[in-house]
């Protein structure tokens, strides 16, 4: 009797340690660090200020203001294209409201935007800006003053969206005014952005397209197909003409120059500046006909310089840029430039200014850093 109560206890035992519960298992949770985002310093902006002198003066090299740049990346499908379009409605402009790009990440300075050609699929395609005819160039006189920048190319060449944005119209506009008379851009596309740190509203403009792939009200991705070169409107052969414009992307007036806007190559970096001559008040008079007394002749005015030629060189190559050719041409809040050329290779350049005799009358030495903006001041006495 009793092994057999002894033997019934060990099995009750044994079955209940069978029903108890496992103890708890310890899970090791993995935590990701956040990643520090690196953050870019600006520097400050350089100021060459030389009198005019018969022997040629180099100054020290300008230091250039580093700008933090963003490269696109294409995306991995292409978006369907909807049917061509030469109609355009403005009737949605009005009621169009933008949230800032969450997708860029924080630019300094303005260079928001991709390039509205690209070579990916064709390296024959041109993707530069035109230097013979820059924002705000007249051609030596010849051309009405240029209020965007070209990208010449064969007709049917695709067109891309410069950045996010929503399309504010779309269409011919023979019967809505987007540039200076009705019928000027020929089929166009106005696009409005809105970027992180940007107060005011940003638009792009596509002008003398053979044909449109988007409609007014159309959401739009970075590098989106939006249309085709051509020459509808007025123009002298195929090529698109591009503007950035703030506040107002109907208003003609509006327009900033591109090149402070359009990211630069790799490797390459934009030279700005603003240029302008001190006249003593005995040469306005004889440019103005007003008579001033004798005791202020000898008093200088500053004046910014319309179409003055300037020479950029290096041991390579010598550019020309150009001073804009009239007071209608709008600076960039930021820069209040009247002079800018993109996408100089990175290195040491000499700017030079030179009467029309050819004596020197600035020159100064300036740095061209990896997507950076480097400015210079350019007074000239004469």
């Amino acid at each position: 009797m009793t092994y057999f109560k002894f033997a019934l206890i060990m099995a009750l035992s044994i079955l209940i340690a069978g029903c108890s519960p496992e103890p708890a298992r310890s899970t090791a949770t993995l935590s990701q660090q956040p990643t520090n985002t690196p953050t870019m310093a600006a520097t400050s902006i350089p100021t060459a200020v030389l009198a005019a002198s018969a022997t040629p003066i180099v100054r020290s090299s300008a230091t250039a203001l580093q700008l933090a740049v963003f490269s696109p990346t294409p995306p991995a499908t292409q978006t369907p294209l909807p049917s061509p379009t030469t109609q355009g409605d403005v009737s949605a402009a009005a009621s169009l409201t933008l949230a800032p790009s969450p997708t860029v990440p924080a630019v300094i300075d303005t260079y928001w935007l991709s390039r509205p050609i690209s070579r990916s699929d064709d390296p024959d395609r041109i993707d530069y800006i035109d230097r013979t005819y820059p924002y705000g160039g007249t051609q030596f006189s010849t051309r009405e003053v240029h209020l965007g920048v070209e990208f010449v190319n064969k007709r049917f060449t695709p067109i891309l969206a410069a950045a996010e944005g929503i399309v504010l119209f779309a269409g011919s506009d023979d019967e809505i005014q987007v540039g200076p008379v009705r019928n000027y851009y020929g089929n166009v596309i106005v696009v409005q952005h809105q970027f992180l740190g940007v107060d005011e509203a940003v638009f792009t403009v596509y002008g003398h397209l053979q044909d449109v792939l988007v409609e007014t009200g159309q959401t739009l991705s970075r590098g989106e197909r939006i249309g085709r070169v051509g020459d509808t409107g007025i123009a002298v052969g195929p090529h698109l003409h591009f503007e950035v414009r703030v506040e107002d992307g109907l208003d003609y007036r509006r327009t900033r120059n591109p090149a402070l806007w359009i990211a630069p190559f790799p490797q390459t970096g934009t030279l700005a500046g603003r240029l302008v001559v001190e006249r003593t008040t005995a040469e306005n008079e004889a440019e103005t006909g007003e008579n001033q007394s004798s005791e202020i002749e000898q008093t200088e005015v500053a004046d910014p310089e319309v179409g003055r030629t300037i020479l950029v060189r290096n041991e390579d190559f010598t550019w020309e840029t150009y001073t804009y050719g009239s007071d209608r041409v709008n600076s960039s809040a930021l820069w209040n430039e009247n002079f800018v050329m993109p996408d100089l290779p990175v290195g040491e350049y000499e700017v030079i200014v030179s009467n029309e005799n050819g004596r020197n009358l600035f020159r100064s030495t300036v740095e061209i850093r990896n997507g950076g903006t480097t400015f210079i001041n350019v007074d000239v006495t004469q």
